[in-house]
């Protein structure tokens, strides 16, 4: 399953990657083709108004040199398609996945000789496509990021080599020229370290000690053969070569990290991502997708933009680059300030009293008056509320130019975010629709969202999610006083997504949570990331 892909060395420039496809029978190539069309059909609900599914059907066949005609003349069972490709004799799923991977990442030459480019890329609905793949062959979704990480740290070491310019001609195996790549790399950014703390686990397993721990480890050691021989070293040795990398990776620049606000953008006066690294003394390896985080309220200190998803990440950032979004941090300040003063407000707490006798919020929002007692505290929200508000709408847009330009590459990016973080999120969603941007998202998840949910709201979650390729996840508690009082401060409408599930809408994935209230988010993410499957 998984063999060794050989380095071809020839005189001529190498292919940008050694694939398989060569060695599948005809079969096997009817039967990937009908596996592939079962995962498209699938997808169809998300993609059907999108010109993708057919694109990426082509460019598939083309690369199986087969023709509709083809499939049509010698129909196949899902079944035995799927026998016939995991047989005892040889199992070529993993090949499957790590050559499409290449389709995408436009990486396979040959193919590309035999048809007019195609401009096909590693995008949100690409990735969505291979995750279907994978639970059509029976594989899991760790081993598709198994493969992404590994084609990953493949691309980002030979870019690296070729930078070196001083390759040894004697080290024929790719493994060992990795090896050498990696090593040099812990060289120059760990000299202040006495010991090389990573080699612990990495003996026997192609790639060495060095390159294992330097990139925190393969899901599992059978897959790091995967890392040999697949990619040409003399192809990212050309301009070609280069620029595709740094563009996947969205190297140019520094990427998002690198992203600066010079000037005032839409009001915005700051505006900024902070990775969260594996090791501060060492590079980041980039991975083949990224997160944006976003913190929507800060109670005690700025630290808050980063610390609460640090933790809820801290599995998953070997395999996706963590960004998280740091922007009108002040505002943000003032916004957590008021949320303490409002709830430790001893008028709030009878008032809470009062209106729950009432059936809770349905009763509060459906009354014409709010008590007395909570609008005496409306001035402690109020202003920070729509402050805030508004910087976290205009901050969204920001987002949407970013995201946009590919800052962060040409690789699928998914938004998580709390609170007015939400804001965030769902101004750059309608942003990205209003341009037609269906090719950037890969994941969104919402919690405690200020967000209409109602019936006359319908078309706007679904005009969002047409542009999500992967899960939409609705987090709400229904205990979250904070968010129904501004909310209802504002509008009479009492369908607030982070109060109560988002219906009419199938895409959406809504998960009720135990929570005391709003401020609860801010240290309630790492659970509700573990309770979601998103970590």
């Amino acid at each position: 399953m998984f063999d060794k892909l050989k380095p071809k060395r020839t005189e001529t420039q190498s292919p940008a990657v050694q694939l398989s496809a060569d060695n599948w029978t005809d079969e096997q190539k009817h039967a990937i083709a009908r596996c592939s069309g079962q995962a498209l059909s699938e997808l169809e609900h998300i993609l059907r108004d999108d010109s993708w599914p057919r694109a990426w059907w082509t460019r598939m066949l083309n690369y199986l040199q087969l023709k509709q005609e083809d499939l049509a003349a010698q129909p196949m069972t899902l079944e035995h398609a799927k026998s016939m490709l995991s047989s005892d004799k040889r199992d070529v799923r993993i090949e499957v996945l790590v050559d499409f991977l290449a389709v995408s990442l436009d990486l396979d030459e040959a193919a590309k000789e035999k048809q007019e480019k195609t401009n096909m890329t590693y995008d949100a609905r690409a990735r969505r496509f291979f995750f279907v793949l994978a639970h059509v062959l029976e594989l899991t979704p760790m081993e598709v990021t198994a493969v992404e990480r590994s084609v990953a740290q493949q691309m980002y070491f030979a870019l690296q080599e070729s930078r070196e310019g001083d390759k040894d001609p004697n080290l024929e195996d790719r493994a060992q020229l990795m090896q050498a790549s990696s090593q040099k790399a812990m060289e120059a950014s760990n000299k202040k370290k006495t010991t090389m703390r990573w080699i612990a686990t990495g003996a026997g397993v192609i790639g060495g000690g060095a390159l294992i721990a330097l990139t925190g480890g393969l899901a599992a050691p059978m897959l790091a053969p995967l890392l040999a021989g697949i990619t040409g070293a003399t192809f990212f040795a050309t301009a070609g070569g280069v620029a595709l990398v740094t563009s996947v990776f969205g190297l140019t620049g520094g990427g998002l990290a690198g992203w600066k606000m010079h000037r005032r953008n839409r009001g915005l006066q700051e505006l900024g991502f902070q990775q969260i690294l594996n090791d501060a003394d060492l590079p980041p390896i980039p991975t083949l997708q990224c997160t944006v985080c976003v913190s929507g309220f800060i109670l005690d200190d700025k630290s808050e933009t980063m610390t609460p998803w640090e933790q809820s990440f801290a599995r998953s950032k070997n395999y996706n680059d963590i960004f998280c979004m740091q922007y009108e941090t002040d505002a943000l300040m003032d916004l957590g300030a008021a949320f303490q003063k409002f709830v430790r407000n001893q008028a709030l707490r009878y008032a809470g009293v009062e209106v729950a006798k009432q059936t809770a919020l349905k009763a509060f929002f459906a009354a014409v008056a709010l008590p007395a007692t909570l609008m005496k505290l409306a001035d402690v929200l109020d202003n920070p509320w729509q402050i805030a508000a508004d910087r976290s709408r205009k901050a969204g847009e920001v987002l949407a130019d970013i995201l946009e330009e590919r800052v962060q590459g040409n690789r699928p990016c998914s938004l998580v975010g709390y609170s007015c973080g939400c804001l965030v999120i769902w101004s750059c969603l309608k942003e990205l629709y209003a341009r037609g941007h269906k090719d950037l998202i890969d994941h969104v998840v919402l919690m405690g969202a200020p967000v209409s949910c109602g019936d006359e709201a319908t078309q706007e979650w679904q005009d969002c999610l047409s542009v999500v390729s992967g899960r939409c996840i609705n987090c709400y508690t229904d205990e979250d006083w904070v968010l129904a009082f501004v909310y209802r401060m504002h509008s009479m409408d009492s369908d607030v997504a982070g109060l109560k599930p988002v219906k009419n809408v199938p895409r959406v994935e809504n998960i009720r949570l135990e929570l005391e209230g709003h401020t609860s988010y801010r240290d309630a993410v790492p659970g509700i990331m573990d309770q979601i499957g998103f970590a």
